[in-house]
């Protein structure tokens, strides 16, 4: 007995003191949303906890986490007066039943009385239809009877009445019943309805799936440790959007930079830090790999010609093309001496991208639907000009070239544009670099005005037998704004498609300025206050005499 007394003893001084350790101490705990990182398609939450560590092997399980919550994505940092190690992270899937236990047996209650007010008047229906068939019976009976006293000379006229009286008013009256059973069946037919779809909301609200992060810790000191936990979710978007207003001198224009939040993550972003970053991690930090591309003579396979079929028409279906809404409140409210300004984001260089941050706390719930902020407010340069095409409409349209002065680069989306007080319409942006230029319609301008003229002739065979035919324009632009403008003109000159067609432009009195390869003229012309400027021309169209020529 003392040699297995020793033997446990020396056994228990070889072995390591962590094979008779406690089990660690599991401490639930729920994180608080603190801060939230939007990206194009994804956010990335930051949530935080402060827990009390006693010295030991603690596990910190941070409950109630959603579900869209990417697990290779979750990080966590750690500070405070214990000192602790961490020693693991892990990711764990959970449900919240507990609490639905309660209001659904409540729910599953009522239905037990509704239910049992369904099946007593399920009750009372049956009974009436008993009676109504008693007096069903009763109806023939008598009226066999009354057919054979009739024949006798019986009976009176009030037996008579007597009897169609008992009838008709237990008839009436039974129906009635009846259909009043039938109106109460069906409230509680809709009650019951309405209940069940409470019950499976309780049900399903309660019992829906959830993650739980578990961070084990070694704490060698008594105190409070505080966590940061990052991770990242879908269905968290925010999408650029944008006022342009024109200044009345043309010289400039404001730019209102937007952006518009939305999420479905499965919680709602209470009083949370929001940054709204261009980057974008789906795409990744690599260029794309080439793979060898192989080339080789066309070798076809012998293959089996299946039985004859009927033939089908296929469509090619029709690319969905998003509509841009024209319309937009006109009713502008008039210009206060002080006008309010917009609070605008912080911007700020992380690596390749722009972090937006918001300067107060937004609250943002998981509704999808659209939040809007404003990010930024800019002045950028501008200049003018003016773009006609005559032969499709005589009108004179403004186009502005903007510089965008920016620190940072404009994503595509949806703009406004004003000119001065006037909403123009919405245009598509394009992204836009930081410094580069891009344009915009501001609509069309009737301080300009374009006239055109224009007489198509046909002239006969010349000396080689060939026909003629002429088109002869005339367009007059007069610039009744106070300040010189350039207007662009445009025209276009056919496209033989055949050798033997010949096209020329003649008798100009203002040469173009520009003559493309697709046949497009353009006269840049400059226009003093006041001024008018005619240009007029001929496009000469040549074929043989005996060809006709399609498109003229």
């Amino acid at each position: 007995m003392q040699i297995l007394s020793l033997l446990v003893v020396c056994l228990g001084l070889l072995l390591p003191a962590s094979v008779f350790a406690a089990p660690p101490v599991r401490i639930p705990a729920q994180a608080t949303i603190s801060a939230v990182t939007v990206y194009q398609d994804r956010a990335q939450v930051t949530r935080s906890v402060s827990v009390a560590l006693r010295p030991g092997s603690q596990v910190i399980a941070i409950e109630g986490l959603p579900v869209l919550l990417q697990d290779d994505s979750v990080r966590v940092d750690a500070k405070g007066t214990a000192r602790a190690t961490i020693t693991g992270i892990e990711v764990k899937r959970s449900f919240l039943s507990q609490t639905a236990d309660k209001r659904v047996k409540e729910i599953e209650a009522e239905l037990r009385q509704l239910e049992r007010k369904l099946g007593g008047l399920d009750a009372r229906k049956a009974g009436l239809v008993a009676q109504k068939g008693f007096v069903d019976s009763i109806k023939v009976a008598w009226g066999e009877r009354i057919s054979q006293q009739l024949a006798i000379g019986k009976p009176t006229g009030a037996e008579l009445n007597e009897a169609m009286g008992f009838v008709g008013s237990n008839t009436v009256k039974v129906e009635d019943q009846q259909r009043e059973i039938e109106q109460e069946k069906q409230i509680i037919k809709e009650q019951i309805d309405a209940l069940k779809r409470k019950k499976q909301e309780a049900t399903g609200s309660y019992r829906k799936e959830s993650k739980t992060v578990e961070v084990a810790v070694e704490t060698a000191k008594e105190g409070k440790l505080t966590l940061d936990l990052s991770g990242v979710v879908n269905q968290a978007t925010w999408e650029p959007s944008y006022d342009v207003r024109l200044a009345q001198d043309g010289t400039s224009a404001e730019l209102t930079y937007r952006a518009q939040v939305r999420q479905q993550t499965g919680e709602d972003w209470n009083n949370v830090a929001l940054t709204l970053s261009t980057a974008r991690p789906a795409s990744g930090g690599a260029p794309p790999a080439l793979y060898p591309w192989r080339i080789s003579f066309y070798r076809p396979m012998p293959v089996a010609m299946p039985a004859a079929a009927p033939m089908r028409n296929y469509k090619k279906a029709a690319r969905p093309v998003m509509a841009e809404s024209m319309k937009a409140d006109m009713a502008m409210e008039e210009e206060e001496p002080a006008p309010a300004a917009f609070q605008t984001a912080h911007a700020a260089t992380e690596g390749t991208s722009i972090a937006f941050k918001i300067p107060k706390p937004v609250e943002i719930p998981s509704d999808n639907t659209r939040h809007s902020t404003v990010i930024a407010l800019e002045k950028l340069p501008v200049s003018t000009e003016y773009s006609t095409v005559p032969k499709l409409a005589a009108v004179a349209y403004l186009t502005a070239e903007l510089v965008n002065k920016a620190g940072w680069p404009l994503l595509p989306g949806t703009v406004k544009i004003f000119s001065g007080n006037t909403f123009v319409g919405s245009a598509d942006m394009k992204q836009v670099a930081s410094g580069e230029k891009f344009t915009l319609p501001f609509g069309s301008d009737d301080q300009i005005t374009v006239k055109r003229e224009e007489l198509k002739q046909h002239k006969e065979a010349g000396l080689f037998g060939k026909n003629r035919m002429g088109y002869r324009s005339a367009i007059t632009v007069t610039n009744f704004r106070k300040e010189a403008q350039t207007v662009n003109v445009k025209d276009q000159l056919p496209l033989a498609g055949d050798s033997e067609i010949t096209v020329s432009l003649e008798e100009a009195t203002l040469p173009p300025t520009e003559k493309k390869d697709d046949g497009t003229l353009i006269w840049k012309l400059k226009l003093a206050a006041g001024e008018k400027k005619v240009i007029s021309y001929e496009i000469v169209v040549e074929y043989p005499k005996d060809r006709e020529v399609t498109g003229l």
